[in-house]
């Protein structure tokens, strides 16, 4: 009737995982071989210049400006202003 009991049932699990070890599994082991080329040589700066292409910026045109001699607005007029 031990079995039953929570403490009894406890106990039981307790013994069946200390009896079963879980099997280890075997790691694969890779071996490395070093690589011909890492990235990087030995070479000597032999230039005398360094030649670049020159950005060339738009010509922005001129707009003409226009003054009139009146107001655009006149009195009464309403305005949409965003604030």
């Amino acid at each position: 009737m031990d079995d039953l009991s929570f403490e009894g049932a406890w106990k039981n699990q307790i013994q069946d995982e200390q009896n079963k070890t879980a099997p280890r599994e075997k790691k694969e082991v890779k071996i490395h071989e070093k690589p011909d080329f890492r990235g990087q040589r030995d070479v000597i700066e032999t230039r005398a210049e360094i030649r670049m292409a020159t950005k060339q910026e738009p010509i922005q045109e001129k707009k003409p400006v226009r003054v009139s001699k009146e107001l655009t607005s006149k009195e009464g007029d309403d305005f949409d202003v965003e604030w």
